[in-house]
């Protein structure tokens, strides 16, 4: 009879540790998806956030990398705040290619190449029918809102850098 009991008790001590080994697994599994959930802030769209410092002015921005996000960008938000932005992390340098769909709010595009601005377009309105250029090969690109650069003196030539 004793060792029936012991056996049973081994079997439910056994089923306890798988139990928790799943629990564990599935907690570890999907806390990545979890915003916040490893101390990184991220916004509300579950993109991370950095400091963009470009020119004399820093920002918060989001960060975006994939194809997803890259094309999504800051479409359909009602608002972007003064002080953010969000910074487009491009797969190669080459001439990239933006455009205002299902925009509701001016922006400015600052172009980066190398750590540093490659060019500005100001003020572009929600409402512009066609496509806009990066003056050239670029990297990364920073969209910040309409009269940004003229509002803080960000020029061409100036460092961009982030942390």
């Amino acid at each position: 009879m004793r060792l029936v009991a012991r056996h049973i008790q081994a079997k439910i001590a056994g089923s306890r540790i798988l139990t928790a080994g799943v629990l564990l697994g599935l907690v570890l599994a999907v806390l990545p998806a979890v915003p916040g959930a490893w101390g990184r802030e991220v916004s509300e769209a579950g993109n991370p956030w950095l400091w963009m410092t470009v020119g004399p002015v820093t920002v918060k921005a989001e960060a975006v990398h994939t194809p997803d996000k890259l094309f999504l960008g800051l479409s359909y938000r009602k608002e972007l705040a003064e002080g953010q932005g969000m910074l487009f992390f491009m797969a190669e340098p080459a001439v990239q290619t933006f455009c205002m769909r299902g925009m509701h709010f001016s922006l400015d595009f600052i172009w980066i190449a190398d750590g540093r601005v490659a060019g500005i377009t100001r003020d572009v309105p929600p409402t512009y029918p066609g496509e806009l250029q990066s003056p050239g090969p670029v990297t990364h690109v920073l969209e910040v809102p309409g009269g940004f650069a003229r509002r803080y003196g960000v020029k061409a030539g100036d460092p961009a850098t982030w942390r």
